[in-house]
């Protein structure tokens, strides 16, 4: 009798025992699967590189000798084309507003500018007009400051001509297009007698 209740007794102990384990979790397979969190972080994006800014474009010769034959050949051309009556081509050696000064009158505009050059040669039988430079400055990146002397050659007769000598200053602006016209024109006669010359 004793050993029956020892036997019941044990079994009770197993099924007590077994009831209080947690029971092993089997997965279900109608449960999606969990998958681990995971943090992306956002990938930097590359600086663009620094663009260096562009070297201004330097419209004005670096080489002073270099801008002395840019003027002297704007002077060359004004010259010729004041002989020749050419209005239209002096109208483009000067710029829109430029101002041209001489003993008795001062005139504004390329237009005006260059009908009283055209008739100031006419008037006094212009063969020639000849600038030569003697202080030659930068203003700024796109104008020149140029003054020196000048000599007119007026022509009488066929054998006979009349110099006259003077003083000039001028200044001279470059565009884009390396295109060169002057803004302020000075002309002004020494005093004293023209001198005659064969």
């Amino acid at each position: 009798m004793l050993r029956s209740h020892v036997l019941f007794a044990f079994a009770f102990a197993l099924v007590g025992s077994a009831c209080s384990s947690p029971a092993s979790k089997v997965p279900d397979k109608n449960t999606p699967a969990i998958d681990p969190a995971v943090i992306t972080l956002p990938s930097a994006t590359p600086a663009a590189p620094a663009v260096a800014d562009k070297p201004a474009l330097k419209l004005i010769p670096q080489n002073p000798e270099d801008r002395r034959v840019v003027l002297a050949q704007g002077y060359s051309l004004a010259a010729a084309t004041m002989k020749g009556g050419d209005v239209k081509m002096l109208v483009t050696l000067y710029e829109t507003d430029a101002t041209l000064s001489l003993p008795d009158t001062t005139v504004r505009g390329a237009p005006a500018i260059a009908t009283q050059l055209a008739s100031l040669a006419r008037s006094k039988s212009m063969d020639d007009f000849q600038r030569t430079s003697r202080t030659l400055t930068i203003v700024d990146d796109s104008t020149l400051a140029d003054s020196g002397s000048y000599l007119m050659v007026l022509k009488r007769t066929p054998k006979d001509s009349v110099l006259e000598r003077g003083r000039y200053t001028a200044r001279w602006r470059v565009r884009k297009g390396a295109d060169w016209v002057m803004i302020e024109d000075h002309i002004a006669p020494n005093a004293g007698k023209k001198k005659g010359a064969k």
